[in-house]
């Protein structure tokens, strides 16, 4: 029998990863959730796989996540920390805000009679730092999520997908340099020889998530660590110089948006200190010996055919 996979965020990065990785088996059938099936993104599912349920449900409301997930044997979930509605709670001193999003998502699932369910998690900055960092909401919020699944144990089988730093950052925290007005800065608070577990998120993360649940029981009550590797800042600038020959430097620097958000600057600061996932490499041969290869630094800057931000 097909089983039937509840995709959250399917419209953003890891769930429309997810749902294309799925779609891809033909092993599923997919409803793909959304806080607005009217949206562009949104109808652009339905006209890119019209055989693909649209279902409408907000993470902040249990009752229509249990709706949308009625009938559905399987839930990927994620919550997402800079959703302007989350940093807006935030700041008005609800710390809990993102996990109580994923919380609803669990209750919603347990509720609905869902079988099986994946969580995007984050391991705890303020557990890997020994409490140096216990403000880095980004990742224990999430890391909240995956504890409370876990105590659910009798109630719904569950798994989680701690994702790597994403690739996709480089774009993000990218600049040009102000001095010659062609050379493209990236822009990290950190030394250039710090490594990051990296992960194409896009790319990577569905074929990750198929992978497990097509191996469920032997990821049950675990997290699993998404990254084919880990590369330094420097070795992520030399890729990106080697696709595009275009000059480029890493600048230990923090862009605007990153000092005046204590959560990312100490996201960097317990990485460089501690490490993303406090030191572990374990993961690493496992990943290896997965019917999936990870997307490396030169793949991503060819698949990503980007030469440097507008000027």
């Amino acid at each position: 029998m097909t089983q039937t996979a509840a995709i959250i965020g399917a419209t953003g990065i890891q769930g429309g990863s997810v749902l294309r990785a799925l779609h891809k088996t033909g092993k599923y059938n997919i409803v793909a959730i959304t806080r607005n099936a009217s949206s562009i993104s949104a109808k652009t599912i339905n006209q890119k796989y019209p055989d693909v349920e649209l279902a409408e449900a907000n993470t902040d409301d249990v009752g229509s996540l249990k709706k949308a997930f009625k009938g559905a044997d399987i839930v990927f979930g994620v919550t997402k920390f800079s959703d302007p509605e989350v940093l807006a709670r935030i700041g008005a001193g609800d710390l809990d805000a993102e996990y109580k999003q994923g919380k609803n998502i669990i209750d919603a699932a347990i509720a609905a009679g869902v079988d099986k369910v994946i969580y995007s998690s984050l391991p705890s900055a303020n557990k890997i730092s020994g409490g140096k960092y216990p403000d880095v909401l980004l990742f224990d919020a999430k890391n909240k999520v995956e504890q409370y699944l876990w105590s659910k144990a009798s109630k719904i089988r569950g798994a989680t997908v701690q994702m790597g730093f994403y690739m996709e950052n480089f774009v993000n925290f990218s600049s040009i340099s102000a001095e010659d007005s062609k050379t493209v800065e990236f822009n990290f608070p950190v030394a250039s020889s710090t490594k990051f577990p990296l992960v194409d998120t896009a790319n990577d993360a569905g074929g990750v998530v198929a992978y497990i649940l097509s191996h469920f029981d032997e990821f049950v009550g675990k997290p699993f660590e998404v990254s084919g590797g880990y590369y330094s800042i420097q070795e992520m600038v030399e890729a990106f110089q080697q696709v595009t020959r275009k000059p480029a430097r890493h600048v230990p620097k923090s862009l605007p948006f990153v000092e005046s958000n204590i959560a990312l600057l100490h996201m960097f600061n317990s990485n460089e200190e501690f490490g993303y996932f406090g030191g572990k490499v374990d993961f690493l041969e496992v990943n290896k010996n997965m019917d999936y290869k990870f997307t490396t630094p030169v793949e991503y800057w060819k698949n990503r055919a980007w030469a440097g931000p507008s000027q």
